[in-house]
């Protein structure tokens, strides 16, 4: 088997075009800042929507990094990936390190399935807490055990085995439905953002982030809409006007839910952010929150049309 360290992202006929207009919806998010900074960039730099964007211009050239060059360094940046945003889980949760240990070894099994045995990456779930039963048993440790379990549990199911669909993505439909996918949902969490500050009167949880407003939902789709559509050349053949439609739906929703899920977790924790990673605006989950949702959703829909629907 023949190991490849890394592409070369300029054949890639995607790369040019994807790179421009990522490059020019940086320059309409920085005027989107402006514009609510009433012209005083540090200003608008240091509050929500400022934090927002900078989080997402530095996420960004990472993961386009990572999606175009694939091979070793594709794996390596998804490992990162993985065990920071682990980090950030355990800390703010209170997971033991047994439970930690038990998460840390599932990375490398959850990377290695999808990449080479993907029929049977619906299997992972179970094995993960089947053998999440084994850490108790084999450490005489059962103090807090329901919980530690319930921890350990949803931390895989909530970040390492949603996010792990990638891998499958890039296996089913390539770079252009990552890519859209993920300016889909860096344009949901600013729009949100925007459209709610503007117009937002009705919250959808007040218990669970008090700043989020149903109005908020129109910015979410409409930013995961403009993605869809600007970068609709980069989607298979099979996809129709009305498969881009739900896409754009599916990835406007699932942003907004990602982000609640997110901050209910973070409100039950009393804690602010998931870190500080990102110095003065929070943790890698603090941006990329909304990612856990999207991408199996649109895994799945993209797997009936590409599979059943063809």
């Amino acid at each position: 088997m023949e190991i490849i360290i890394a592409h070369n992202s300029l054949e890639d006929p995607l790369f040019w075009p994807i790179l421009r207009i990522t490059g020019i919806l940086f320059l309409f998010g920085f005027g989107v800042v402006l514009f609510f900074a009433r012209k005083d960039l540090k200003a608008g730099l240091k509050g929500e929507l400022g934090k927002r964007f900078i989080g997402w211009l530095i996420i960004a050239p990472v993961f386009l990094m990572g999606t175009f060059l694939k091979g070793v360094v594709a794996t390596l940046i998804l490992f990162v990936f993985f065990y920071l945003v682990l980090a950030e889980y355990t800390r703010v949760v209170g997971v033991q390190r047994p439970y930690i240990i038990h998460l840390y070894t599932f990375v490398p099994i959850t990377f290695f399935t999808a990449q080479y045995f993907p029929d049977l990456y619906g299997a992972l779930p179970a094995a993960a807490i089947l053998t999440l039963t084994l850490v108790p048993i084999l450490t005489h440790r059962i103090d807090d055990l329901y919980i530690q379990l319930s921890f350990a549990g949803r931390g895989y199911l909530y970040l390492v085995w949603s996010v792990g669909h990638l891998i499958l993505m890039q296996h089913l439909a390539g770079t252009g439905l990552i890519m859209i996918t993920a300016i889909g949902v860096a344009l949901s969490d600013v729009m949100q953002y925007t459209i709610g500050k503007l117009i937002g009167k009705h919250i959808i949880a007040p218990e669970v982030n008090p700043r989020k407003a149903w109005e908020g939902l129109i910015g979410d789709l409409l930013g995961a809409g403009m993605a869809v559509f600007l970068l609709r050349f980069a989607l298979p053949a099979e996809f129709t006007v009305v498969h881009q439609v739900i896409l754009a739906f599916l990835i406007g929703l699932g942003a907004a839910w990602g982000d609640l899920i997110s901050s209910m977790i973070k409100r039950v924790a009393d804690v602010k952010d998931w870190g500080q990673i990102i110095p003065g605006h929070g943790g890698l989950l603090d941006r990329a929150n909304s990612m856990v949702i999207v991408i199996p959703v649109v895994y799945y829909f993209s797997y009936i049309v590409l599979g059943y629907l063809k």
